[in-house]
């Protein structure tokens, strides 16, 4: 355990280390009214996920004690957003709406772009993503119980719009693959994901602070050892965020 946990955290600095030396490269080369805290400011995000939950096994279809946990629905969501770096989590149940369903999930991720156009209003490149992710789905009418912790690597496009002084508009979509665990560590298996995400975000709009309203999508397909695990989980997020 201690080999993966020192593998982990050297990806992680790979990812971080570049990261942070190309906005200050940027910083330097970059005349403009706006300071650098306005384009790199980090953000604090709430808003709703719409998470749709299906069973995509087959083997246990006949079983008469199997009750999938297949659900459609909103969850509260919550973000922190700086430098690559992205801590969010959702919650979903009564008071979302969702009955007798209960949804969790929470995600930390590290991207880092390497960019092949790096102008001042234009950026395009490749981000590389290092992402873990814990979802849980119970349901109080059945002793079914989906509990997924899943470590994945991936890589996309991105390509961002920048006016140093007003705002910028960011995009990316990115393909991921990994393995997940049951929280017991005793069910695993492989795990496939689809992410993307936009973002509009408005310089000193509020009392100072920038405003930034974003889209997120994840598209995640588990396919677990114990075939009554394997399930395809696909979120569409709309958030506000305020930089601070």
């Amino acid at each position: 355990m201690k080999k993966y946990t020192l593998s982990i955290f050297a990806l992680l600095s790979l990812l971080v280390v570049p990261l942070s030396s190309n906005a200050q490269m940027f910083s330097v080369g970059t005349e403009s009214r706006t300071s650098f805290g306005s384009i790199y400011s980090p953000y604090v995000r709430a808003g709703v996920q719409f998470v749709d939950f299906q069973f995509k096994g087959s083997g246990v279809i006949n079983d008469q004690f199997f009750s999938p946990l297949t659900f459609s629905g909103e969850a509260a969501y919550i973000a922190y957003e700086s430098f690559g770096l992205n801590l969010n989590a959702a919650l979903g149940n009564s008071i979302t709406g969702l009955n007798d369903t209960k949804y969790f999930s929470l995600n930390l991720n590290f991207k880092n772009p390497f960019y092949l156009i790096n102008q001042q209003k234009f950026r395009a490149g490749i981000p590389v993503k290092l992402d873990s992710r814990l979802v849980s789905v119970r349901n109080d009418q059945n002793n079914e119980e989906f509990s997924q912790t899943s470590l994945s690597a991936g890589a996309g496009v991105t390509a961002a719009i920048i006016n140093q002084t007003k705002f910028n508009i960011t995009g990316e979509f990115l393909t991921s693959y990994g393995f997940s665990t049951a929280s017991g560590g005793f069910l695993g298996g492989s795990v496939f994901g689809i992410s993307g995400s936009a973002r509009i975000n408005i310089y000193n709009l509020l009392f100072g602070k920038n405003l930034s309203i974003g889209y997120d999508y994840i598209n995640d397909s588990y396919d677990i050892d114990e075939e009554r695990l394997d399930y395809d989980l696909v979120g569409h997020t709309i958030t506000l965020g305020v930089s601070f």
